[in-house]
């Protein structure tokens, strides 16, 4: 016994099949990337005032006071390539921010993936910076730099993930 669906029929009962109702993209599977000198993978951090070289000896490196601008995350121990990273910093503060973020590779090089002199929080709505790293090349590094004379005594919080 032979059946015969019309054309149409037997393509929309195969496409129905394949592609289930209301099914999403897969999201991209992420991984928090670890801090460099610290522990974990976020950083709670105030804005700290400027370096002030000692006079004389700060051409020697010697310095009155370090800032604390340039928080680093590590992609050490990473196996596979990541496709993106995701950087997301917040605060409560609604002063502006200078902040830049970068990919550091290993042949002494970057990509500036974000430049914001006078960037401004809306509390409860965090900055989320997507960078993509060079065809072929993975950063070794991601650097977030966050100053400002307005945000001096400023809070916020930063983390990263690398995306595959």
């Amino acid at each position: 016994m032979k059946f015969k669906l019309p054309l149409s029929l037997l393509a929309l009962t195969l496409l129905s099949s394949a592609v289930p109702v209301g099914a999403k993209p897969k999201p991209a599977a992420c991984v928090p990337l670890s801090l460099v000198g610290g522990q974990g993978n976020e950083v709670n951090k105030t804005v700290s005032p400027p370096t002030i070289p000692a006079g004389p000896l700060g051409m020697l490196g010697v310095n009155i006071t370090n800032n604390d601008w340039n928080t680093d995350w590590s992609l050490s121990g990473q196996g596979k390539p990541f496709k993106t990273f995701l950087i997301r910093a917040d605060s409560e503060a609604t002063n502006p921010f200078q902040i830049r973020a970068y990919l550091k590779y290993g042949d002494n090089t970057h990509d500036e993936v974000f430049n914001n002199a006078s960037f401004t929080f809306t509390p409860g709505q965090p900055l989320e910076i997507k960078a993509t790293p060079r065809p072929n090349q993975q950063p070794y590094q991601v650097n977030l730099f966050v100053a400002g004379v307005n945000a001096l005594g400023q809070s916020y919080s930063a983390s990263v993930v690398g995306c595959y």
